[in-house]
């Protein structure tokens, strides 16, 4: 079953919102990459999700936390081919033995390793996201429709969306004064390039790069510019 939600930025002054669509199988952990790249957000601050509204009934919040997997990551991805010292690889032999059982299962936090039908089954199950930069950006998440994946598509894939997002490394009262220049006309072009971010989820040599601030004007880091040709081979798209 594929899931289409409304997932919008609160309390900016200007509507910013992207429907996406995402597999229902989808864990949290995954949809907070999916939602990091639909708004051109590098990840670099703490979130959490909060189910609201599920099975058709509102809610008290149900915590759903980062995953430990976050912190193994960080040690463990084969990209960094430095050597650790063996207090840090005792830091990893404690997380594999202790992280996964991190939380009891009759605590109110869940872990991201839920997918997302455990809590979203009907038409209008909502969520909050809360992305704990200076300026603590809340989004909000509902789900619009239920439909049959289509042979000819892959997922995630955004269907519309509406203007630049909110620069993560600016406080709120930035945020504020300059939301005009967060609005956009070129709702396609903002769409395709959202595609393309969606596209290129778990390409390390992108994201781990030049790629880490997709644009400002929709997060476009110049730097692409300056490539040679044979280096932009994975680049994102300009306006």
């Amino acid at each position: 079953m594929i899931y289409e939600f409304r997932i919008a930025v609160r309390d900016i002054g200007v509507p910013i919102w992207r429907d996406i669509q995402v597999t229902s199988d989808e864990t949290f952990y995954d949809f907070n990459s999916i939602i990091q790249a639909a708004f051109s957000w590098s990840g670099f601050f703490e979130h959490r999700f909060e189910i609201t509204r599920s099975g058709g009934k509102d809610l008290l919040p149900i915590i759903i936390e980062e995953t430990p997997l976050d912190t193994l990551e960080d040690y463990t991805d084969e990209s960094d081919l430095r050597e650790y010292s063996d207090e840090e690889r005792e830091d990893v032999d404690e997380i594999e033995e202790n992280d996964y059982d991190y939380y009891d299962e009759d605590d109110s936090a869940e872990n991201e390793d839920q997918t997302l039908q455990k809590f979203f089954t009907d038409i209008d199950d909502a969520a909050t996201y809360i992305y704990f930069t200076d300026a603590v950006i809340e989004v909000d998440i509902h789900l619009t429709e239920m439909v049959v994946p289509r042979e000819d598509c892959s997922y995630p894939i955004c269907v519309a969306a509406e203007n630049a997002s909110p620069d993560e490394m600016e406080d709120r009262t930035t945020i504020l004064q300059n939301r005009d220049k967060l609005k956009l006309t070129d709702t396609k072009e903002l769409v395709r390039l959202i595609n393309f971010a969606l596209s290129q989820l778990g390409d390390s040599d992108i994201f781990d790069t030049e790629y880490e601030d997709f644009g400002s004007e929709y997060a476009i880091d110049t730097s692409w510019d300056d490539a040679l040709p044979d280096e932009t081979e994975d680049s994102p798209p300009n306006f």
